[in-house]
């Protein structure tokens, strides 16, 4: 019967490729270092500290107030010459704000800190749709081309995960031909060692490790005029 049945084509024998208990151990160990590099690494990697020698220390806008203190305090601790805040327009409540755009809301913080407003700018773009810190990071070219074309150095202040993607934004702005460092400054919210176990941290870390995949891999630098609006 069993060779009647197979002379009429209606079963076949097939070999099948299956994984042995140490080919399912070695995908468990692959995704158990996966993880564990994920967790220890991760934030170190997006959160870099790596700063240059400079005369102008470029904070972004868009940061928590304690970073504000951070941002005075490398300034003078480095004897830098000129500190420059640069933003974009807010994103919600700009209606109930006298200063409706980061650049200028961290500038103006500034000064209420007694901060020397000779040696202190803000630069703001009106781009709020996509590539802010691009955009950002453009529009502060063009203030130093125009204004300080001798300076070729910048050091660049950011908040936890987002550093390593604003520096590479900001070099792809400002080009080869400027060093621009990074000091990140750690999120006063979670610890940087332990990020996952916190909501916030978690939240953060990934989203930013998404965005800086995305900027490795998709990014492609543009060439339209930006908008630089100095704030008051």
């Amino acid at each position: 019967m069993g060779k009647a049945i197979k002379s009429y084509g209606v079963i076949s024998k097939r070999t099948r490729w299956g994984l042995t208990v140490w080919g399912w151990l070695a995908i468990l160990l692959i995704i158990f270092l996966t993880t564990f590099l994920l967790m220890t690494r991760t934030y170190n990697l997006l959160a870099p500290v790596h700063p240059v020698k400079a005369e102008v220390l470029v904070l972004e806008g868009a940061v928590p107030d304690y970073i504000l203190d951070s941002a005075v305090a490398e300034f003078h601790r480095h004897h830098y010459k000129l500190l420059i805040t640069t933003g974009t327009p807010l994103e919600w409540g700009h209606l109930l704000f006298e200063f409706g755009n980061t650049a200028a809301i961290a500038e103006n913080s500034l000064k209420r800190m007694g901060f020397d407003t000779t040696m202190l700018v803000a630069i703001a773009t009106d781009e709020i749709q996509h590539d802010r810190t691009y955009n950002s990071a453009r529009a502060l070219a063009e203030y130093l081309k125009h204004n300080y074309p001798e300076v070729k150095a910048i050091n660049l202040m950011s908040y936890g995960p987002h550093s390593r993607r604003s520096q590479m934004m900001f070099q792809a702005a400002l080009g080869d031909e400027f060093n621009v460092g990074i000091i990140s400054i750690r999120s006063f919210y979670y610890d940087r060692n332990n990020w996952w176990k916190s909501s916030k941290g978690f939240r953060e870390v990934i989203n930013e490790l998404l965005g800086y995949v995305f900027v490795k891999l998709f990014f492609v630098p543009y060439e339209s005029p930006p908008n630089p609006l100095k704030g008051e």
